[in-house]
């Protein structure tokens, strides 16, 4: 159900994530903190990770929220998404209010991060899930289901970049139900 919504909207479009502390008592060391050379490379990372699958996440509880009313001018959507990602939400939302239809539903997902860049201070993130609307169906604004297509479970890869205004979701691809 949902992969014939974006999918209909990504035709002919490219679619695509220290020193010690002393207390002025010399006599024992002091714990050094956590920000060895090791532990300063991951902590960038870490938020990256972070912030790009709360981006992700926001992205899709935009789009989940957005299509009970078929809002595509919902500025929530604009605050996960930009580029590819966004024309295709705000596209599938535009057609489907123009056919006086609704998305109704759970959505689930469970994002993982597989590549951050550059390493030392990532502005770019890669992530795969598996986007599964078995319960997030179309149904028409007047009521009762679009169809009777059940939804399914698509592989999903997205990428996701740090902005002037924070992480934003550039671009996904959502396969076909059945690919994961």
């Amino acid at each position: 159900m949902l992969t014939r919504l974006l999918l209909a909207c990504a035709v002919g479009a490219s679619v695509l994530l220290s020193a010690a502390c002393n207390s002025g008592d010399r006599s024992e060391p002091q714990p050094t903190p956590a920000t060895s050379p090791t532990s300063a490379a991951v902590e960038p990372s870490a938020a990256a990770e972070g912030d790009a699958v709360a981006a992700y996440r926001g992205m899709w509880d935009a789009f989940v929220e957005a299509g009970k009313v078929s809002d595509p001018d919902a500025p929530v959507l604009r605050r996960y998404a930009s580029h590819q990602a966004l024309r295709l939400i705000v596209t599938a939302l535009h057609t489907n209010r123009q056919q006086k239809e609704v998305i109704l539903g759970e959505l689930v997902i469970d994002p993982k991060v597989t590549a951050l860049t550059p390493a030392g201070d990532p502005t770019k993130a890669t992530i795969l899930d598996c986007v599964n609307d078995e319960k997030w169906l179309e149904h028409k604004a007047s009521g009762g289901l679009v169809n009777d297509e059940p939804g399914g479970r698509h592989r999903t890869t997205a990428t996701v970049d740090r902005t002037a205004e924070g992480w934003r979701v550039s671009s996904f691809i959502l396969e076909e139900a059945g690919t994961c």
